[in-house]
């Protein structure tokens, strides 16, 4: 007699007896509600016709509120591009392949990934079959992952500007001193600097060309709470007028012509310490609207970018120009002058310093004797006697320059200075001119124009041009030389006077 063997379930193992097929049914339910994914068909017409627990839950309904109901009308905000992909299986009868959706349900961004295939069912019926899975937390994580890295990368960036900028401020450092003084000038003017060091306050240094206003700017930051970041340099006359504004504010990639990268811009580096603004005065006009923004609002946009960043920057200004009669030039706008000069500090000149000349010097000389490798205990009588006659017109920048070259030079313990202008007149119009007596009227407008265009290295026209100065018309200028008889001679600083 043979032995019946019992049915197996399709796709399984698991053997079902006929009698127990309404167990197995109910089997196979559970596990349909029980999936992670969501799972829905729907006829030719977009009606649902089956669907799981999940997918009731992602949308927040109950099955009885779906099922019959177009899925189109369910899901509104997909129903163009779900018509599309169902309408695609029923025409080729093949399962379409992964597609991503990004939509809003119930007010929430949500992203699902959504598999379709065909189902036959009995005679000519045909359905499709949905099964949805919710990425809307994985894209999240992703997305958050990815600013993570933005950051991330834009810190790298930053750093590394960070990390070149201060090489460049070390190798400085290395090779300037400390201040020095006792004059009284002088001390005043560090009383000013210790009072306002502390705040934030937003500090404009004044005062000729060398006479140390670097570095009164690094001890300003060195005595504030800021001393722990970064203080960085900006030369705004050294600078491209082309380029100023990509260098303090930074660029995006693809921004301009040559900008192959994102660049940091000095602003965001300095965020949290100092920024300091050299020869301000030099900034062009269409910037200056710029700056002021920045300092009114403390934020900066990068060139190419619409996104506001947050900076917290102490500023310090410097500039040997007088700023007010820039302003009433019209070559420096007045609210960013007000802006920027909360507290002025003038740094006196050298010869303004009598004795500071010698303390320069004497500390100057001992950084030089290690950074060369020499051995010099002192500077002689005659040359302390020469320092102190000399009117020192590049100020401490020149005394400086001056000591380096001595000790270079020096084959002894005592260091010998030669000032190779001090017996010369200080101007090239002195230089020419004989001592006026009896001066005519010709003769005085000969003297003034000839200093004046040296002043001005012989540049009649444009701006800070000799005619600018004088206040004429380049063309009447010209007029007045040829008048005169005054002609630059051999391409050169000299000029002379015909006739005289």
């Amino acid at each position: 007699m043979t032995e019946l063997v019992p049915p197996f379930l399709e796709d399984s193992l698991e053997t079902i007896p006929c009698k127990n097929s309404c167990r197995a049914l109910d089997f196979l339910q559970q596990i349909y509600h029980a999936a992670p994914v969501g799972m829905v068909v729907v006829d030719e017409k977009l009606e649902i016709i089956r669907l799981n627990s999940k997918f009731t839950a992602m949308l927040g309904l109950d099955s009885k509120s779906c099922m019959g109901i177009r899925i189109i009308k369910i899901l509104p905000t997909l129903a163009a591009r779900l018509t599309v992909l169902i309408s695609n299986v029923f025409s080729t009868m093949a399962p379409d392949p992964e597609n991503e959706f990004s939509f809003h349900l119930n007010g929430e961004r949500k992203s699902w990934s959504i598999v379709a295939y065909p189902v036959r069912g009995s005679g000519e019926d045909k359905a499709a079959s949905l099964i949805i899975h919710d990425i809307t937390q994985l894209r999240s994580t992703e997305k958050n992952l990815e600013e993570a890295l933005n950051k991330v990368k834009a810190l790298e960036e930053k750093l590394r500007q960070e990390n070149q900028l201060l090489k460049v401020e070390i190798s400085r450092e290395s090779e300037s001193s400390h201040m020095v003084g006792s004059s009284m000038s002088f001390r005043e003017s560090l009383s000013q600097i210790g009072r306002v060091a502390p705040t934030d306050a937003t500090v404009m240094l004044t005062g000729e060309t060398g006479t140390g206003k670097e570095l009164a700017a690094r001890e300003i930051h060195r005595l504030s709470r800021r001393a722990g970041q970064p203080i960085i340099v900006v030369n705004c006359a050294a600078l491209p007028a082309n380029l100023i504004e990509s260098e303090l504010f930074g660029h995006e990639k693809g921004s301009f012509t040559g900008a192959i990268a994102r660049k940091i811009g000095r602003f965001e580096i300095a965020s949290g310490g100092t920024i300091f603004l050299d020869e301000i005065g030099e900034m062009p006009l269409e910037l200056q609207s710029k700056l002021l923004r920045v300092l009114q609002e403390h934020q900066i946009e990068r060139i190419g970018s619409h996104k506001l960043i947050d900076i917290d920057v102490r500023v310090i200004a410097a500039t040997n120009r007088m700023l007010h009669e820039e302003v009433r030039a019209g070559r420096f706008r007045e609210d960013l002058f007000f802006r920027l000069n909360v507290f002025p500090v003038h740094l006196p000149s050298l010869r303004e310093r009598g004795n500071d000349i010698i303390e320069i010097a004497n500390d100057y000389m001992k950084l030089c004797t290690r950074k060369h490798g020499r051995s010099i205990a002192k500077i002689s009588p005659d040359s302390i006697q020469r320092l102190l006659n000399y009117s020192w017109p590049g100020n401490i920048r020149e005394l400086r320059n001056l000591v380096e070259r001595a000790v270079i030079l020096c084959q002894s313990d005592t260091l010998e200075l030669e000032i190779p202008y001090s017996h010369q007149p200080t101007t090239i119009a002195e230089q020419i001119l004989p001592p006026i007596q009896a001066a005519t009227l010709d003769e005085v407008q000969k003297l003034h124009i000839l200093r004046i265009l040296e002043h001005a290295a012989w540049r009649i026209r444009g701006d800070h041009g000799a005619a600018e100065m004088l206040g004429l018309k380049p063309t009447t200028l010209e007029s007045k030389m040829k008048k005169l008889g005054i002609r630059r001679k051999n391409h050169t600083d000299q000029a002379t006077f015909n006739g005289h």
